[in-house]
């Protein structure tokens, strides 16, 4: 597991979340499904950066923050 951190920038919006996953792909999708949860709106895959925070993480795969600011 690693834990990740994946924004979003849209023209007046920067959508965050950190996490733990096993792939950048699972990073992506919890990313996704967590914003859509909290009513942030639609986004694709592609949309999304990903960067590993801290590899070789013990623990689930879970969202630790989720949220968005003005950009």
């Amino acid at each position: 597991m690693n834990k990740y951190t994946c924004t979003r920038m849209s023209i007046s919006d920067i959508y965050f979340a950190t996490l733990i996953a096993e792939s950048d792909d699972q990073a992506k999708e919890m990313a996704i499904a967590e914003c859509q949860l909290r009513g942030y709106g639609d986004s694709r895959p592609r949309n999304w950066s990903v960067r590993v925070l801290e590899a070789d993480i013990e623990g689930p795969a879970q969202i630790i923050d989720c949220g968005h600011r003005e950009a």
